[in-house]
């Protein structure tokens, strides 16, 4: 499989590229989220990233049930993800924060 193909030793030009577009579809199925970027901060081994995820499904939800959710519709990246930083909002939360 490609994720296999992404944890082997070498890395290969793009496979980070690849690993944020998968998480990115299966954090918005999952979440049923209106927003999702994922940027790999890594240089392009997608180990190092960074993810915004605004969903309706944050709404009346504590921050660290909101990250885990997010770790619970990764489950096969996480084990290849080194570090990982999530800004997890509300719809609403997520449009005061572009109108500040």
């Amino acid at each position: 499989s490609q994720l296999e193909e992404m944890s082997g030793s070498g890395v290969a030009q793009g496979e980070g590229a690849a690993l944020c577009a998968t998480i990115e579809s299966k954090i918005k199925e999952a979440l049923q989220a209106t927003l999702v970027k994922v940027e790999d901060l890594s240089d392009g081994c997608g180990s190092k990233i960074d993810v915004i995820v605004v969903s309706e499904k944050f709404e009346g939800v504590g921050l660290l049930d909101r990250q885990r959710s997010v770790h619970a519709a990764i489950p096969d990246e996480m084990k290849i993800i080194h570090a990982i930083t999530m800004k997890c909002k509300t719809p609403a939360q997520w449009e005061k924060m572009q109108s500040a």
